[in-house]
């Protein structure tokens, strides 16, 4: 028996489209799903803690959050790998005689940019999990700590690192392997390195990683990786400054989404000097709208406060984004969302973010929006 399934041609703007829009709602439904099947099992000791008014709450909801976004990315990656960017006839599958023929090559961009995504979920989302439970718990101090420098003062008092402290030194090596994978990864050898040896290993992890290979892109450079990974780790602590209150960070992520990447993603555009050239940088788009969705389908629980998304979830949200902003942004772009971003979390060691949002009508209509425990 023959099974032959064959794509036909169409265009890239509507395939972008259809992907946007099928991660972040099937993202949303099965977050949302999640929570319904597992809410009332999460109220268990370690997990449970107190929210901004005091009450006893999950207070690792963003574990959902990370469970959605991995399942939707893999799921992403696996349609990208199928569908190739620029809509030829591009697979078939045949089943006879016990075996299985995919008639098509992988695409390396979009398997080095899934595990990039993946690399962020997992590498943020444990360093998040790990600072709410035992910053809460083993490090009794660390909730009255105000900022990165008052973790700073707080580790040199005690001789030892908070988990703050960590959170934040773990995000850049994680943000620097993700920033090195998704934007110059080479796996296209990845099933050769699958049972060779030590030798072969070695190579692999750097052909993956695309260093001390003779075919680095032409537009690596120390000062490009670093950025990217600066961004993106400041873009997730940003994200954990604005989960103060509920659905702030959500609302926050659903705004960078929505207003900086879709419109770049749906056009393809992308200026000199961004890491990845025309339809692969809307890939980047994809990804995110994964993370994002996620976060929407238990912003609904977070605003009645059944939940707080925690480290645990805004951490891997805000450095999603992030990679997705220097995947998708040209260099002079990039430098001013560096620079946006620095002074954010900068201000923040100073300034209260929700004075601020209290301060300005707008901001603060749409900060309470939807939430029944915060109206005037």
């Amino acid at each position: 028996m023959t099974l032959a399934l064959v794509s036909s041609d169409f265009d890239n703007r509507l395939r972008t489209a259809v992907l946007l829009v099928a991660a972040f709602f099937g993202s949303l439904a099965i977050a949302e799903l999640l929570w319904r099947w597992l809410g009332n099992r999460m109220a268990r000791d370690r997990w449970v803690g107190p929210n901004y008014r005091g009450q006893p709450v999950v207070a690792v909801g963003g574990l959902l959050t990370v469970a959605a976004s991995i399942i939707v990315t893999i799921a992403v990656t696996a349609a990208l790998v199928i569908i190739e960017p620029g809509g030829h006839g591009i697979w078939a599958v045949v089943v006879g005689d016990r075996s299985f023929v995919l008639n098509r090559s992988l695409e390396p961009a979009a398997i080095a940019g899934g595990l990039a995504t993946l690399v962020l979920l997992f590498g943020f989302g444990w360093l998040g999990y790990r600072d709410d439970t035992r910053g809460a718990t083993g490090d009794t101090t660390t909730t009255s700590v105000r900022g990165f420098a008052g973790h700073l003062r707080r580790s040199w008092h005690q001789r030892r690192l908070t988990t703050g402290v960590q959170k934040a030194l773990g995000g850049v090596v994680v943000a620097l392997a993700a920033v090195q994978l998704g934007t110059w990864g080479d796996v296209s050898d990845l099933v050769d390195w699958v049972g060779g040896g030590f030798d072969s290993w070695v190579e692999g992890v750097q052909s993956l990683l695309g260093i001390f290979t003779a075919a680095a892109s032409p537009g690596w450079s120390i000062v490009t990786m670093l950025r990217g990974a600066l961004i993106v780790a400041l873009a997730a602590n940003l994200a954990n400054l604005l989960d103060r209150v509920p659905g702030r960070a959500t609302k926050a992520a659903l705004a960078w989404w929505l207003v900086g990447l879709v419109p770049a993603a749906i056009t393809a555009s992308c200026g000199p000097g961004c890491f990845t050239q025309g339809p692969d940088a809307a890939d980047w788009g994809v990804w995110a709208a994964g993370a994002v969705g996620a976060a929407a389908g238990l912003l609904r629980s977070e605003l009645a406060e059944k939940h707080m998304q925690g480290d645990t979830g805004v951490n891997p949200l805000g450095a999603v984004l992030g990679m997705a902003t220097i995947a998708m942004y040209s260099a002079a772009l990039e430098w001013v969302v560096l620079v946006v971003l620095a002074v954010l979390n900068l201000a923040s060691e100073r300034w209260s973010f929700s004075r601020i949002i209290d301060a300005v009508p707008p901001l603060r209509w749409l900060d309470r929006l939807g939430s029944p425990y915060r109206r005037d």
